[in-house]
Formats: C-alpha cells, structure tokens, sequence
C-alpha cells in the first residue's frame, strides 16, 4: 500500500464525489438559465450565487478532510503492522459498515485459523518431541545387546549360541519398535489429509488381520504368548492400509500388556444402527492382560492420555489409540473398547453399511 501525495488523493476525492459535483454545477447552470429567461436582476444572481458556492466550497473542504484522514489512519494502521480493528476510523456510511461487517468476519475466521494451526504445532511439537525421546529407548536396547554379544566370544559355545538367539529376538523385537514408532509418526502426518488417501474397496477381513499378526509373530515368540483366532470368511468395505494400521496398534498393546495367556481375536455381527434389518460385522480382539483401571477407560482415545498403566510402562507415548479413533471415524467404522482390571481387555472394530462410508467412496 503505497503513500499518495496530496494532488493523488485530491484526485482520488474528486473521482469519487465526482457525481455529486457534477449534479451541483447542473443545478447551477439551471439556475442560472432559468434567471437570465425569466430576466432577473444579475446582482440577485450572483448574490445567490457566491453565497451557494461558498457553502458548497467548504462542504467539500470538510468533506475532503474527513476522507484524508480516514485514508491516512487506514495507511497508518497497514505500515504499522496494528491490524486491530479498533484502529480502524469510524464508519457512518450503510455501505462502509457492509464492508466493515465483512472484515470483521474474517478477522474472526482468521483468528479461529490462526489458533487451530497453533494448537496444530504445539501437537506437533509435542509429539516429535516424545517420539524422540521414544526412538532412543529401542536403540539404546540394541546397543547393549550388541555389546553383550562381543562378551560372549569367551563363553561355552552352547551358552553363547543360546545366549545368540535370545539376543538375535531381542534385537528383531527392537528394531520392529523403531519400525513401528517411524511408522506411527508417518501416519500422524498424513491423518490431516487423510481423506485424500483413502481408497474404500471390498476386503476380506481375515486376510488384513493376519497381515497384522506376522509383524508381531516376533513378540508371541518372545513372550510365550498364544494366539487364538478363528478362521471367518467375512469381507468388509475398507481402507486395507488404514485398517491394518489400527489392527496393529491394538495388537501392540495387548502384547504390550499381556505379561502372560493368550489373545484371541473372532468375529461376530451385530444389527447395524442404519438399519434394523441389516447386520454389521464386528472385528473382536480379546486378551488376558492386566487390564484398564475404569476410571481410565473414558479417556484412553484422548490425545497423549496414558493412564495408570502408561505411567508405570513409562514407554506409553497415548498416540496410538487416538489415531485409532481418528481412523475409524474418518473410515466410518466404529471401535469401543471394554476392560476389567485382572480379567483382559476387549476391543471391538465395526463395520457399519452406512451411507457416510459409501460418500467417502466417492470423494
């Protein structure tokens, strides 16, 4: 916004009452035909005259200043970075006030952006600072077992081809965290666009899940863990990428924090909300762990909530589960999670037919 001089802005003014002076010297010159027709005197006629003139001379002075200064506090306000809109000058016009209503809108809706890309950052922020903090345990973890494994080249050779093979599950079981946490932090990314990759397509459940279970075949072995699942033939409008992703969170946890017994995943149909005519297949992912205290239970998908058992893990990052949520509401699937302390958790993924999953389809 550039400053005008002051012939500029007389210019600017004119352009701008330039029908309203042109209506003046219209009234003038009708005035003044009308005189020399009707064969008045010319004294009456200047007399009128000069004194019409002298007062539209000064309106316009009046008028010219008021529309300076409104200019000048406008570039005042642009220069000085101030864009709060008490600053800006008093409006009387119907017109102007349209427009101010209007920059007052957006001011508003440039306020509730600004404070959604800053509490977006903060997320962020936070986060990334967490995951690094995150990464360095599993690497640490690998660098010690690296280390016992060069202090083992004096040992019997049983014990040390035994002590091999514990180290050899230890560090696949570290770097499948390190994968899991790059993994984790990739998807957190794309969850703000994620509508963009999206694609829905009819897929047969069981195949997604047991691509799930080979990642953590790793983990069952480490842990003496069995696994229970029933073979089903049920197929499911989905993202398989995206599902999968979910399936896999809630297998880390129950491995996690099932020290020992079995996880068992099945499937059952429930009668869809949409209809009550209609079925919907439910995925079910059962373990024997220790359980979700209750009073946890209501805010484990809230972002960075770890809870009780988080805080003695102390390796519980509260991400996982919220992108879970995230997920299944933007796939229109549904996901409810049930534990008891002592007796296992229980979650539940569902496959509404619905016409938000269909819309998505099409997008």
């Amino acid at each position: 916004m550039e400053r005008k001089t002051e012939l500029e802005l007389a210019l600017a003014w004119g352009k701008k009452r330039m029908g309203i002076i042109a209506f003046v010297l219209f009234l003038v010159i009708d005035y003044m035909v009308i005189m020399l027709l009707m064969h008045l005197e010319l004294a009456a006629f200047m007399y009128s005259t000069i004194v019409g003139g002298f007062v539209g001379i000064w309106l316009m002075i009046f008028d010219f200043i008021g529309f300076r200064k409104k200019y000048y506090s406008l570039l005042n306000t642009y220069h000085n970075k101030e864009y709060n809109l008490d600053a800006l000058p008093e409006v009387k016009e119907l017109i102007e006030q349209s427009y101010t209503s209007i920059i007052h809108a957006l001011d508003n809706d440039l306020s509730d952006l600004r404070t959604q890309i800053k509490l977006h950052e903060e997320e962020a922020d936070d986060y990334y600072t967490l995951w690094t903090h995150q990464i360095k345990t599993p690497i640490a973890a690998m660098k010690l077992i690296l280390q016992n494994l060069q202090y083992d080249d004096q040992k019997q050779q049983e014990a040390r081809a035994s002590k091999q093979v514990q180290s050899y599950l230890a560090l696949q079981g570290e770097l499948f965290r390190i994968e899991q946490y790059a993994d984790m932090a990739l998807q957190y990314l794309r969850l703000e666009s994620m509508s963009k990759d999206i694609i829905l397509k009819e897929h047969r459940l069981y195949d997604i899940v047991a691509n799930a279970l080979k990642k953590y075949s790793v983990y069952f072995m480490r842990k003496n863990l069995q696994l229970e699942i029933e073979e089903f033939d049920t197929k499911v409008i989905t993202d398989e990428k995206w599902l999968q992703f979910v399936i896999e969170q809630i297998l880390s946890n129950s491995v996690k924090y099932t020290p020992q017994g079995k996880i068992i995943i099945s499937t059952k149909n429930i009668m869809s909300d949409e209809s009550a005519m209609q079925e919907a297949p439910v995925l079910v992912i059962q373990d024997t762990g220790i359980g979700i205290h209750s009073e946890d239970v209501p805010r484990i998908f809230d972002r960075g909530f770890t809870g009780y058992n988080g805080r003695m893990d102390k390796k519980s990052t509260g991400i996982g589960l919220y992108l879970c949520k995230k997920v299944t509401s933007k796939l229109s699937h549904t996901l409810t999670i049930h534990s008891e302390i002592g007796e296992g958790t229980t979650v539940q993924i569902g496959f509404p037919m619905n016409k938000k999953a269909i819309a998505l389809e099409d997008e």
